[in-house]
């Protein structure tokens, strides 16, 4: 069995942000390139998942050596994204499953989440009460995950199973800073990167 595998999904077309996120520069570094580095610094086995035609994000993860795959399902949704992805690895002992829009987080609550993956089966950090990103699914969670579908991500796998999710307070906003449109890029820039932010729901 391989180690685990931090999934980074990237397939989105970035509609509400106007134009591409995952290129917006963060620190004058393309945002999805940030945050797959941050993961790659703790999980050698990072993927950054995009869509089929995107070949020259492709390229340029690969010419700082972060592997990705072309999701051909990508349109259906992020669900069927994941689910698409997790299946890629299904030989992994579990996932750390993100999207890409969390560029602020820290590689210290990534290697966190790692730790909790030893002795939990679901796990994800907890900044000021607000649930955030990377979550942990163990390798039990492979049949469910693998049948999600559309829009919607792993929320029901975690609402069935909310009796096994261990909770990591954690001083690092970055796990629930995520961008959805360009407006939110000057605060969050602007404001210091261990303080709130906003969120969404796991998976």
């Amino acid at each position: 069995m391989q180690p685990i595998t931090a999934i980074i999904l990237a397939a989105g077309r970035s509609r509400r942000f106007g134009r591409d996120k995952r290129l917006e520069p963060i620190d004058n570094v393309p945002m999805l390139l940030r945050t797959a580095q941050v993961y790659q610094s703790v999980v050698p086995d990072t993927v950054v998942v995009l869509g089929p035609a995107d070949h020259e994000l492709a390229a340029l993860l690969a010419a700082h050596g972060i592997t990705s795959q072309l999701c051909s399902v990508s349109s259906d949704g992020m669900g069927s994204t994941l689910s698409w992805a997790v299946r890629q690895h299904a030989q992994s002992r579990g996932w750390l499953i993100t999207p890409a829009d969390l560029p602020f987080i820290h590689a210290e609550t990534v290697s966190k989440l790692v730790e909790a993956g030893q002795t939990h089966l679901l796990a994800a950090p907890l900044h000021q009460g607000h649930r955030g990103h990377p979550v942990w699914f163990h390798r039990r969670y492979l049949a469910e995950l693998s049948a999600i579908e559309g829009e919607h991500g792993a929320k029901s796998v975690l609402t069935a199973h909310r009796q096994d999710l261990h909770l990591i307070d954690v001083d690092d906003a970055g796990c629930v800073r995520d961008i959805d449109q360009a407006s939110d890029l000057p605060s969050l820039l602007a404001s210091p990167r261990s303080s709130g932010g906003g969120t969404r729901p796991p998976g």
